[in-house]
């Protein structure tokens, strides 16, 4: 894993916060000292995994839930989505939005925030299947809640078992 440098003190402190705050099963269960990363260790893990999954909700409530690449930036996300997702449709009608990712070992971080459109930053992007020209916009994440868990400690578990545990 890569070393993450920089100044990571208000990640830290929304990670606390969002701990002490936490609902009785999250605290129970995720959100507590034991298992909880620090903001250093949920920079590195963020860097180093692929893809994370991005849900947002439509007008009418429907939820919509897709893969994206994600940049942590301190307390933001920085991402990019098509011009025509369905995300960014729903980013209009309901700025919150929420995103996890999981390494196979069982570290996991829950991150939920506002999400704002860059102005001025659509731009092109590769052509799909299609052919046709695509456009991405730019979409910037004001973090307001993270859980961010390391792996469970689990004696005599193997990391194989640990992926059959439901």
């Amino acid at each position: 894993m890569r070393t993450i440098d920089g100044d990571w003190s208000a990640l830290g402190a929304l990670i606390a916060s969002s701990s002490r705050t936490a609902t009785p099963a999250v605290a129970d269960s995720v959100a507590y000292t034991a298992r909880q990363m620090t903001a250093a260790e949920l920079a590195e893990f963020w860097q180093n995994v692929s893809m994370v999954a991005m849900a947002t909700v439509g007008k009418r409530g429907q939820p919509h839930i897709a893969p994206v690449h994600a940049r942590l930036e301190g307390t933001k996300l920085r991402l990019v989505i098509y011009d025509n997702a369905v995300r960014r449709q729903d980013l209009i009608a309901n700025p919150r939005v929420a995103f996890t990712t999981w390494s196979p070992n069982g570290a996991v971080a829950i991150l939920y925030g506002r999400a704002r459109e860059i102005p001025q930053s659509r731009r092109p992007a590769r052509p799909g299947r299609s052919g046709k020209p695509r456009f991405v916009v730019e979409v910037e994440v004001e973090l307001t809640r993270v859980y961010a868990m390391k792996a469970p400690q689990r004696e005599g578990v193997t990391s194989e078992a640990r992926g059959q545990v439901s």
